[in-house]
C-alpha cells in the first residue's frame, strides 16, 4: 500500500497539493514555435499510451500500476528513479495527459529517433548549454503548463540500486511553483538492459508506483525547501525499492 511518507522529513510536513488521496491500482506546450506539430504529437502520445502501450505492457510484462492519489490538473513535475531507456515512455503511458522529458539534442539528428522523441514528448537539451540556461528553460516550460519528467539521479543505474539524488528536481518545483509527483519504476532495466538494442518480452514483471503530489513548505528558506523535498524524494523511493527489491 502506498502512503505519503511524511516521516521522512524529520518533523517537517510537506504541503499537499489538492489531490484527493486514494489508492488506485491497474493490473497490468512543446516547442511554442511549432504548435500544430506539438498538438499532433501529443494526441499521438496519448492514443498510443491508452490503446497500444498499456495493453502490450499488460500482456508482455504482467504490468502493475499503482497511484497513491489522483493527479492534480495543470503542470506537474514527475521525479523518477532511472533504470532504462524504457523509463520515459513507460512513465508517460499511464498518464492521461501528455508528458515531456529531456533527451540529448543530438538525438534529433537521427531520423527514427527524432520521430520517436517528438511523439513521446522529448525536449532537446544540449549538454554544452550552461546549467542556468537549462534551469530557466525548464521553469518556463513548467509555468507554461507542461508536465515534465526528470530523473534526480541524473543517469541510469549501473548497480540495479538507486543512486544519489540531486536537488535539481526540487529547485524546478520551487521556482516554477508546481507540485512534484514521485515515481518509482521496478524492473525496467531487466526488460531493456544497458547495451540491448531491443526490449526483452517476458523477461521480468514490470511495476510502477506514483506517489501523492507534494510541495516543500513555503515558510522554509529556498535552500532548505530544496533539501527537504530532495530528502523526501530519496526516502520515498528508497522505501519503494526496499518493498519491491528487498534490503540492499
Amino acid at each position: 500500500m502506498l502512503v505519503r511518507d511524511n516521516s521522512a522529513l524529520a518533523g517537517t510536513v510537506l504541503a499537499p497539493c489538492g489531490a484527493k488521496p486514494r489508492l488506485r491500482a491497474m493490473s497490468s506546450d512543446g516547442m511554442r514555435e511549432e504548435p500544430a506539430k506539438l498538438c499532433l504529437a501529443m494526441i499521438i502520445q496519448v492514443l498510443l499510451g491508452a490503446f497500444l502501450l498499456r495493453w502490450s505492457m499488460r500482456f508482455l510484462f504482467r504490468n502493475k500500476v499503482r497511484f497513491a492519489a489522483d493527479l492534480p490538473a495543470g503542470p506537474i513535475l514527475f521525479a523518477c528513479n532511472h533504470r532504462s531507456f524504457l523509463d520515459p515512455p513507460y512513465v508517460g503511458t499511464w498518464i492521461d495527459r501528455p508528458m515531456s522529458y529531456f533527451a540529448r539534442a543530438n538525438l534529433w539528428k537521427i531520423p527514427v529517433a527524432k520521430q520517436f522523441l517528438n511523439i513521446f514528448g522529448g525536449l532537446p537539451i544540449d549538454r554544452d548549454m550552461p546549467q542556468m540556461a537549462v534551469m530557466r528553460q525548464t521553469v518556463e516550460w513548467l509555468r507554461g503548463g507542461r508536465r515534465i519528467l526528470v530523473f534526480p539521479e541524473g543517469t541510469r543505474t549501473t548497480t540495479g540500486r538507486m543512486g544519489e539524488m540531486r536537488e535539481g528536481a526540487a529547485m524546478f518545483s520551487r521556482r516554477a511553483d508546481v507540485p512534484i509527483v514521485p515515481v518509482y519504476v521496478h524492473n525496467s532495466d531487466r526488460v531493456w538492459p544497458r547495451g540491448a538494442l531491443f526490449m526483452r518480452p517476458g523477461g521480468a514483471k514490470l511495476e510502477i508506483r506514483y506517489g501523492a503530489p507534494v510541495k516543500a513548505p513555503a515558510h522554509l528558506s529556498p535552500r532548505m525547501r530544496d533539501r527537504v523535498l530532495t530528502e523526501f524524494l530519496r526516502r520515498w523511493m528508497a522505501r519503494q525499492e526496499r518493498d519491491l527489491r528487498g534490503p540492499a
